[in-house]
């Protein structure tokens, strides 16, 4: 099978194996059906409560995300109200479907029904944690994983005389639907114009459909484009929060973040592809007509790490890496004397890494997560207390003399704590909840007649003096010892400061980095 490079033409691409269907299939189905059983254990994740709450004042954008998962976090709310299950199955159903694509990834670039399970294997590892609440990471990095393969195979039917420019289309659909989750496809998209343009197949970059996908993208992206500009471009300034999120306390700036996604590579057997698959994507002979794809992913972690990015932000690079890593191993073990010596290595690895990303999964008993914890490694603390504290503001709120309670309203520190008040206020019969914090700012302001506020969380001093006879009168706690992020916060009753004109106090509460 041949390539185009250029103006000439280079045997190098291998023929096609079978699809490892089965094996595959099964990985799919054992993963996703772990995420479905466990989903209903603990809580919500304090993001898919704000994603509903985000999907409630639905939106062209918001501060700090596209529309598409507020918009599958209300659908699934309405349709199974309560349903945590429902709420995480389009994440769980979405890890299936990625753990599919990358075993097809591998077999575009030439791996055996051996290394397409192995690649497979990596994606079902490596991204099992990432995948077990309603999150934008889960569609992000599926529509990379495709976007990839749709690049893959367009290179293949080319070198076999006969392109398919469908599929450069498609790109540019799977382009604008990763845009309407986050815009980080958007770094991926450029360097891969530049890769394309020093290294080839420059013929890509000649194709009508290639351009009129990236029509499709940009026509997508505008209405969120003229949200961000009608709001000040929040997600800049989101940018810039995380930015200096990941560079301070105990994250520690580019080194540890480099170091972090070093870590999203897997543990072990994925770390091991991954680094592999990069050399060999950017080096070795036979994944020369991809060589685009291997600086591309170079170039996308180099650019996140550098802007002290999420390491997450990168994982939809990881698929073509195993992929690539895989196949090397694949030749190594066709020249090899005994196939059996690689089996030897992958299986313990495999093994090992599988028992690595449980730890991120609820299987405990949640009476076991009380006292001390490492926060930054144990994200599932936050889906811990949530209706405890929807009870306890009612209990404050029914404290309130009742000539209060009609013009009382609460305002909140975080974004979490303000979205699970407004989840479970048809429980407690709340009053109005509001939040500075992050999106939740344009969700609304006070009303003019507000006299009486419960504040959840610490008031800030900038905002203090919007508030009069402060008292504290309680503190969020979640009964069981758990010391999450909203853990041991204080809870405020006070008065509004006569005269407070919220359409000049509101912009004040504004604070686009708050979670706890």
């Amino acid at each position: 099978m041949t390539t185009i490079t250029g103006g000439s033409t280079e045997k190098v691409l291998r023929a096609r194996h079978a699809l490892a269907l089965l094996p595959t299939l099964c990985l799919a189905a054992a993963g996703t059906a772990l995420l479905l059983v466990l989903s209903g254990r603990y809580g919500y994740f304090g993001d898919e409560l704000y994603f509903v709450s985000a999907g409630r004042h639905l939106d062209w954008g918001y501060a700090d995300q596209p529309p598409l998962v507020p918009l599958i976090a209300v659908a699934m709310d309405t349709l199974f109200p309560g349903s945590l299950t429902a709420l995480r199955a389009p994440a769980a159903l979405a890890y299936g479907v990625g753990v599919v694509v990358a075993a097809l990834v591998a077999r575009e670039l030439g791996a055996d029904r051996r290394a397409q399970l192995y690649t497979a294997t990596a994606y079902a590892i490596g991204f099992l944690a990432l995948h077990r609440n309603l999150n934008t990471i889960a569609f992000d990095i599926l529509m990379w994983t495709a976007l990839t393969w749709l690049l893959i195979r367009w290179v293949r039917t080319h070198a076999e005389g006969v392109a398919d420019d469908r599929l450069l289309l498609w790109a540019g659909v799977a382009v604008a639907i990763s845009t309407q989750v986050k815009f980080q496809v958007v770094v991926f998209a450029v360097l891969l114009a530049v890769t394309l343009a020093i290294v080839g197949p420059r013929e890509m970059l000649r194709r009508p459909k290639l351009w009129a996908g990236a029509a499709i993208a940009t026509v997508a992206v505008i209405p969120t484009l003229v949200w961000q500009a009608a709001n000040g471009w929040p997600q800049i300034e989101m940018g810039s929060a995380v930015s200096a999120e990941m560079s301070s306390g105990s994250l520690g700036g580019p080194l540890m973040t480099a170091a972090l996604i070093l870590l999203t590579f897997g543990p072990v057997f994925g770390m091991v592809l991954g680094i592999y698959g990069m050399w060999r994507l950017v080096r070795s002979q036979d994944l020369r007509p991809f060589r685009f794809l291997g600086w591309t992913a170079l170039g996308v972690i180099v650019v996140f790490a550098l802007v002290n990015g999420r390491p997450y932000y990168m994982a939809g690079v990881l698929p073509v890496l195993w992929a690539a890593g895989a196949i090397g191993f694949q030749r190594r073990r066709e020249a090899a004397e005994s196939r059996r010596a690689w089996s030897w290595v992958a299986v313990p690895a495999i093994a090992v890494s599988a028992i690595l990303p449980l730890g991120a999964m609820p299987l405990q008993d949640v009476t076991t997560l009380s006292g001390p914890s490492q926060r930054m490694l144990d994200f599932r603390l936050d889906e811990i207390g949530w209706p405890k504290l929807a009870s306890d503001v009612a209990e404050i709120h029914r404290g309130v003399p009742p000539q209060q309670q009609k013009d009382t309203v609460v305002i909140t520190s975080s974004y979490w704590t303000a979205a699970a008040l407004d989840f479970y206020d048809d429980r407690h019969d709340l009053p109005d909840v509001y939040s500075g914090s992050r999106g939740y700012w344009f969700f609304g302001q006070p009303p003019a007649d507000a006299e009486t506020v419960i504040h959840v969380g610490k008031i800030r001093p900038e905002v203090d003096r919007y508030f009069t006879d402060v008292r504290q009168v309680g503190e969020i706690d979640n009964g069981r010892d758990i010391q999450n992020l909203s853990q041991g916060s204080p809870i405020f009753l006070a008065k509004v400061a006569e005269g407070v004109d919220w359409n000049r106090a509101w912009p004040d509460f504004q604070r686009i980095n708050a979670v706890g």
